[in-house]
């Protein structure tokens, strides 16, 4: 009976989070059932705990990028910050947390598997990004602007050891971006926060 419940939840989350009252919800039993079938599966290697009350279906783990946005629906993500700069060889240094942006609220989510730091940007910036093994990626140019722009929001300049740009770095996008700040002052601080950022880089 088990595995035939299973076949029901891969059928519809195969790959993608599920809490456990979904799955009460999709199986039609009650929440404590839900939860003590899951936790056997994950027992059996066929399901992944991957916060309380929050699983993955399947025998294999989703990639870690692909997950982000699982994480933060309905609101949409996309990696940038340090961990789309060590991606595109502008750091070296390997983030021990994913980071994350989103239209949706700051937070940190720590599964079992990895941590995800999520940084609030308004719905106009959300842009700059391409596919990438089932996520979407800030490209280099909008990661170290989103990294300059949460910190300017902060109110915090942002630590970031020397920036090694690629030769197709393109620094004009900025003004792309910082002409859709809303706030003039927060454009102001972004704009001098990506100068500050950009005297660590070298090509």
């Amino acid at each position: 009976m088990s595995l035939d419940r299973y076949q029901i939840l891969l059928k519809v989350a195969a790959g993608q989070p599920i809490s456990t009252r979904e799955a009460a919800a999709r199986l039609r039993v009650p929440t404590s059932s839900a939860s003590r079938l899951l936790a056997s599966l994950a027992g059996r290697g066929l399901a992944h705990r991957l916060r309380p009350g929050l699983w993955v279906v399947g025998e294999e783990l989703p990639d870690a990028f692909a997950l982000a946005s699982s994480l933060t629906a309905p609101a949409p993500a996309y990696i940038s910050f340090t961990t789309a700069l060590n991606h595109h060889g502008l750091i070296d240094q390997l983030p021990r947390r994913v980071t994350v942006a989103s239209t949706g609220r700051p937070r940190t989510i720590k599964t079992s598997h990895r941590e995800y730091v999520i940084h609030r940007i308004p719905p106009e910036l959300f842009d700059g990004w391409s596919e990438y093994r089932g996520a979407w990626m800030a490209r280099p140019e909008k990661a170290l602007f989103d990294l300059a722009y949460v910190a300017a929001a902060r109110g915090r300049p942002t630590v970031v050891p020397e920036l090694e740009l690629p030769t197709d770095f393109d620094a004009r996008l900025f003004d792309v971006w910082l002409a859709r700040v809303p706030s003039a002052r927060l454009r102001t601080l972004t704009k001098r926060e990506l100068g500050r950022l950009m005297t660590r880089a070298v090509r």
